[in-house]
């Protein structure tokens, strides 16, 4: 009886793996129809792509002065606001410029002062030489009407010689005042004019120095560095003591109030893009976390583009690689949701077609 039911069971199993592999050979028939009509037709609903960023702008705090450190009042990874302080400089030797640039300026309005007081002074002697013309003017004019009536006395016999040359020498002598009273005005006139150049180059002289006041007390702000907006600063590399140049980078702080993604899709999915497309983005740091967005614009040239060195190919030998175009998609969520994302993080971007 159990030989005869041997058999019987052998069959069976034969037929249950037959069916199993008539099952699978229908399944892997039927996913290789789909890759292959995937190749020819694009089925699928979304734009992917894996090589994509968060990105945020970092503001880079330079200093404008150099100096040596007296206070460093941030740590790294710190909240700062616009305006915090966060390195102070020894600013002794800015201070003694400030000093300089007040004890010239006061110079300069001294000698600008004098100078008022010279050409006022001036000007009244002009003006008191300008009456005394007047005055020997008159008296000239006396002189000559008393000489032209004793010439005629003279000649009349009516008056000594001793007279009429006594009123001839005072004709001359009226005549001599007159020259040198206008000499005098002449000369008082050139004084004024010189002075009121004088009056000039002193006021652009006091300018000159309240400018170099102003760039001085300026400098003596530099002094204090400040921050320049809100955001989270970053490594904090300095020491007390250290010496500071201008323009040298103390700090950089990461401005997480706006946050974008940077997504680099081939060039032969860019056609299917378009700006207001739904993005779905999938943080990898954070458990395959899913956040919406949308596409706000596209990068005016591929990625190699904007490259350091770009690619160049100086064999000859030509192979077409894919290229990258970055494509800026912005998140639909608060700042308060986007409190966990840094920039840098790697995301996952599917962009609904």
């Amino acid at each position: 009886m159990s030989e005869e039911n041997a058999p019987k069971g052998a069959n069976l199993k034969d037929k249950k793996r037959n069916t199993v592999l008539t099952i699978l050979s229908f399944i892997f028939l039927i996913a290789g129809g789909l890759w292959i009509l995937s190749l020819f037709f694009d089925f699928n609903t979304y734009e992917s792509t894996n090589n994509a960023q968060v990105e945020a702008y970092i503001s880079n705090v330079s200093a404008k002065a150099a100096g040596h450190i007296k206070e460093i009042r941030f740590e790294t990874n710190e909240l700062v606001h616009k305006g915090d302080t966060l390195v102070i400089l020894d600013d002794s030797e800015y201070l003694i410029k400030v000093k300089q640039a007040e004890a010239d300026l006061s110079i300069a309005e001294g000698n600008l002062h004098s100078m008022e007081q010279t050409i006022t002074t001036s000007t009244s002697n002009q003006a008191a030489g300008k009456e005394k013309l007047a005055g020997d003017l008159a008296g000239l004019e006396k002189a000559q009407k008393d000489y032209e009536r004793f010439k005629r006395m003279y000649a009349d016999s009516a008056v000594t010689r001793n007279q009429y040359d006594q009123v001839l020498s005072k004709l001359k002598s009226e005549e001599a005042y007159l020259k040198a009273g206008q000499k005098g005005v002449e000369a008082s006139s050139s004084i004024t004019r010189q002075s009121n150049i004088n009056l000039e180059a002193a006021k652009a002289t006091v300018a000159r120095k309240k400018a170099d006041l102003e760039a001085a007390k300026l400098q003596l702000s530099y002094t204090a560095i400040l921050a320049p907006t809100d955001g989270i600063v970053g490594e904090r590399n300095l020491s007390i003591g250290e010496l500071i140049n201008a323009n040298q980078t103390i700090a950089a702080i990461v401005l997480n109030q706006k946050l974008w993604v940077s997504a680099n899709f081939k060039e032969t999915q860019i056609e299917k893009i378009k700006i207001g497309q739904q993005v779905a983005i999938t943080i990898d740091a954070l458990d395959s976390k899913e956040f919406k967005g949308k596409v706000v614009g596209f990068s005016p040239a591929t990625g190699a583009k904007f490259s350091m060195v770009e690619p160049d190919n100086s064999t000859g030998n030509f192979v077409k690689v894919t290229q990258r175009i970055p494509v800026k998609i912005e998140f639909e969520a608060s700042a308060k949701e986007l409190e966990e994302l840094k920039p840098g993080m790697n995301v996952t971007v599917d962009v609904k077609k």
